[in-house]
């Protein structure tokens, strides 16, 4: 009797499976590539979000503590005017409270000004030092002219405030 010849059937066949082996594990690399892709790009989007968020809520105090800094120091004044005395106790704690106020947005300025370069670093420095000497001036200004004392500080605020304008509108 003779053999059944073989017909090659059975090494194509394996020729098959490897190739769609091959073709899966491609397929799953791929994918795999792509998620990875995805998980940087979420990653990012996070840490973006959450430096907006940052920079945003730094730039809310800073305005904030702008205006406090302006309604200290026509409160300086105005209790310097009152008291006649600069070494009385109420002159005394409205002086301190002021310079406290203005320490805090020196603070806040250096912070953002982190984000932005030197450039803005000496911006933000120049509005403290600014804010800093408009309190010593406020020693010697009436309290209707304590607003006259913000001209030039005024100017340099509304620089920062473009800057944390132009942050928050920013598209990502």
């Amino acid at each position: 009797m003779a053999e059944p010849k073989d017909s090659g059937g059975g090494k194509g066949n394996a020729n098959v499976f490897a190739y769609i082996s091959f073709f899966v594990a491609a397929l799953s690399l791929v994918a795999t590539m792509y998620q990875a892709y995805l998980n940087t790009r979420y990653v990012e989007l996070i840490q973006t979000s959450v430096s907006r968020g940052e920079t945003a809520r730094t730039c809310k105090d800073l305005i904030d503590v702008y205006f406090q800094i302006k309604f200290r120091t026509g409160a300086l004044a105005s209790t310097l005017e009152r008291e006649k005395n600069s070494n009385s106790p109420s002159v005394i704690a409205a002086s301190s409270e002021a310079l406290n106020t203005v320490s805090r947005f020196a603070a806040l300025g250096t912070f953002l000004a982190n984000f932005q370069g030197e450039e803005k670093r000496a911006q933000y420095t120049a509005l403290s030092n600014e804010l800093a000497r408009i309190v010593d001036l406020a020693y010697k200004t009436p309290t209707s002219d304590a607003s006259k004392l913000f001209e030039k500080a005024d100017a340099l605020f509304s620089t920062m405030n473009a800057d944390c304008v132009r942050s928050a509108t920013t598209r990502l």
